[in-house]
């Protein structure tokens, strides 16, 4: 069991309402659970899209908008054990379009890029400027001369304190990739059964069709789950 104090969450506060305390995702009593299940020669998985309000109580709102969430479970087969691996599994959306699982540190990745720099107005400004001057004066050989002129120049300064507005509360980065770490499907050998999550990217293109296809394929092992969208 794992328990991170809220002290962890900046800005408001945002994922107060996620107290971290949990077991990760429970198997449920058997693959006959699952609305997808199939064999292969060491376990029975059993499958299931996280409907994306159940996703919303453990992580934020932001995953469900960029990722496919499955549920998945290996039940192994009575004196077998299996090597759990998230890489084993592909989401194949269409014809051309399957995504793989990506990792509890790539789902926190969105808010590590919208951190601000921890010291923000003290960078460097880069600023360009033009502009017209009028001169006069005395040359030695052409006598007294006077004229308009352009100039154009660069400057580097050391920036000041800004004085725009705050970013936006965020999410702690490492806060989201702990829990999502939590609700994934653990890996490695194991002879009992095993549930967690699995966080497919989205396509680019929006998927038209009724139902996805989880792929699974290891040692010989290749087999699909159908997964239907409601």
């Amino acid at each position: 069991m794992h328990s991170i104090s809220a002290s962890c969450f900046s800005g408001a506060g945002l994922l107060a309402a996620l107290a971290f305390a949990s077991d990760g995702v429970r198997p449920r009593p058997s693959s006959a659970d699952y609305p997808a299940s199939t064999p292969t020669r060491t376990a029975i998985i059993g499958a299931t899209l996280a409907p994306a309000d159940q996703v919303k109580k453990v992580l934020p709102a932001e995953i469900s908008k960029k990722y496919v969430v499955v549920e998945v479970a290996f039940y192994p087969q009575p004196g077998s054990s299996v090597d759990v691996l998230t890489l084993d599994f592909a989401l194949k959306f269409g014809p051309d379009e399957i995504s793989y699982a990506s990792t509890p540190r790539d789902l926190a990745l969105l808010w590590r890029e919208k951190q601000p720099s921890s010291f923000p107005g003290h960078g460097v400004d880069v600023t360009t400027e033009t502009g017209v001057t009028y001169s006069s004066g005395n040359d030695p050989v052409n006598g007294r001369t006077r004229g308009w002129s352009t100039y154009e120049g660069v400057a580097v300064t050391n920036g000041g304190p800004s004085n725009a507005p705050p970013p936006p509360p965020h999410y702690d980065p490492n806060l989201v990739e702990a829990r999502a770490r939590d609700k994934a499907l653990p890996e490695g050998v194991t002879s009992e059964a095993v549930a967690g999550y699995l966080y497919f990217p989205l396509p680019a293109k929006k998927h038209k069709g009724g139902s996805l296809e989880l792929k699974y394929a290891k040692d010989g092992d290749a087999v699909s789950l159908t997964l239907p969208v409601k």
